[in-house]
């Protein structure tokens, strides 16, 4: 999984986008070098794109993920929001599950298909959305609405 990092501090911003395939160990070390990220600090609200990625996580690897998040060290250590956005049915499931793991922990995550829903709740101005219409890895190259 290759992931690309973008802070925007007079937003108190941080996204993340990936693509390739996620697993266990990707989603892991995606979230400790983002923790470890001189530009990333606990108060940024956080947007991890996901929709150029197809997800390989059983879902016991989510249970997983968000046990890591929300572990006595967490490995992103923020009080603020966390959106993940997906493209596709079985992703968005995946997404649904982490939402709900994570905020039985305490986190506050969120699972969004779309990009200005994700911006509304995480209450930021989310920059023009460089990726409209992505194909998504799932979907045998259909295009997204």
């Amino acid at each position: 999984m290759k992931t690309v990092r973008k802070a925007f501090p007079l937003d108190d911003l941080i996204i993340l986008t990936s693509s390739g395939t996620i697993d266990l160990a990707a989603s892991k070390a995606a979230l400790k070098d983002l923790a470890a990220d001189p530009e990333y600090a606990a108060n940024y609200e956080i947007l991890l794109d996901l929709r150029g990625s197809a997800c390989n996580l059983s879902v016991s690897d989510v249970y997983e993920v968000a046990t890591y998040l929300a572990s006595p060290n967490p490995a992103i250590s923020t009080s603020k929001k966390i959106a993940v956005l997906v493209a596709g049915h079985v992703a968005f499931d995946h997404a649904q599950f982490l939402q709900l793991c994570s905020t039985n922990r305490g986190m506050q995550v969120r699972a969004f298909e779309d990009y200005q829903k994700a911006s509304e709740w995480l209450d930021v101005r989310l920059p023009d959305d460089s990726n409209p219409g992505m194909p998504c890895p799932t979907c045998k190259g259909e295009e997204l609405p």
